[in-house]
């Protein structure tokens, strides 16, 4: 079978459409590439991030003659009302003072709850010994009423009428448990958007729209969040991330509805993953690369809407979830 022809007329300008799964590991950060053909999409690499310096000199090196998107399963701005409390306009203002001394503790965790603070926000460490370690510490340090207060508008819980419901994710500044997502932002912020940004990178929606974003030549920062994404694609209802043989069925039934949209993986690429990712590949974290990938040909294309929401605090400081649609998210709890 052969892919289907692109419309003439894609929604975005894009020729690379790149998605890292990231993580504070090494061995967790995988990228799957894409580039935009005459015939359609051709998915051409699953790979690991490798060195970081090399990885950002790619990404530049391709934006200087074509727009490039890169997907980052991260978490990518901080809640509103902690922007009051930190003395901080917005994120990109936040960019410009990371580097002064004022700020030199942001990226060391929290050990314990007296070394809390708006310029220290991520807590905990480690465990500790049982009942040493509580969410108050960290809600009571940050004056907010509970726990859920700590999410950013696009990480409350869905309820869309026509898909599986999503759990809240995890809020970045609560670094325990197994979905904990913070360790690795701080990573990802300090050797990727930080540097990338000054060396002129786009970061989604700070800069911009999609449409703003690759109306020239250059890099684009976008967040992503595979698990929002699986609902896009083919039906998920059987899919259990975990298990190499539920993702090797998977990626059977995805790769014929990816061909039928003008997305073709490459046979050297499907021969390395055609039974599900096993653990070279970190397991699901090249799966998620993969996943995350095609979710933003949708959006190139036009099939998925961006669903950014015009509102300030999404625009200039929460930042949001490419593709969530916000009529899906149930109200916060009063």
């Amino acid at each position: 079978m052969t892919s289907q022809a692109l419309p003439q007329s894609p929604k975005y300008p894009v020729t690379h459409i790149w998605h890292a799964d990231w993580s504070l590991s090494a061995k967790g950060r995988w990228v799957a590439k894409a580039t935009r053909r005459e015939t359609g999409w051709h998915i051409h690499a699953i790979e690991p991030v490798g060195m970081l310096h090399q990885f950002r000199q790619s990404l530049a090196s391709h934006g200087k003659t074509d727009a490039l998107w890169l997907g980052l399963d991260m978490p990518i701005g901080f809640l509103d009302t902690w922007y009051d409390g930190a003395n901080i306009k917005d994120f990109k203002s936040l960019l410009a003072v990371l580097g002064d001394d004022h700020w030199q503790d942001f990226f060391k965790v929290c050990e314990s709850p007296d070394e809390i603070r708006h310029t220290r926000p991520f807590y905990p460490q480690n465990s500790g010994t049982k009942g040493s370690v509580k969410r108050d510490h960290l809600i009571t340090a940050l004056g907010l009423p509970d726990f859920d207060a700590l999410h950013r508008r696009c990480e409350r819980t869905t309820n869309p009428k026509d898909a599986p419901s999503r759990n809240a994710a995890c809020p970045a500044f609560w670094t325990l448990g197994a979905n904990q997502v913070g360790k690795g932002m701080l990573h990802g912020l300090k050797h990727l958007i930080m540097p990338g940004y000054a060396d002129g990178f786009n970061i989604w929606p700070f800069s911009g729209d999609l449409e703003t974003c690759s109306k020239s030549p250059g890099v684009t920062l976008i967040e992503t969040y595979p698990g929002e994404i699986y609902r896009w694609l083919t039906d998920i209802s059987e899919l259990t991330k975990s298990n190499q043989d539920s993702r090797k069925n998977y990626l059977h039934k995805l790769r014929h509805d990816a061909r039928t949209k003008g997305i073709e993986i490459s046979p050297a690429v499907w021969a390395d993953i055609k039974d599900g990712f096993g653990p070279d590949h970190g397991k699901d974290d090249a799966f998620d690369a993969l996943i995350g990938v095609m979710g933003l040909i949708e959006l190139a294309e036009g099939r998925r809407p961006e669903h950014l929401p015009n509102a300030p605090r999404v625009l200039e400081r929460e930042g949001w979830i490419v593709g969530l649609n916000p009529d899906d998210l149930k109200p916060r709890r009063t």
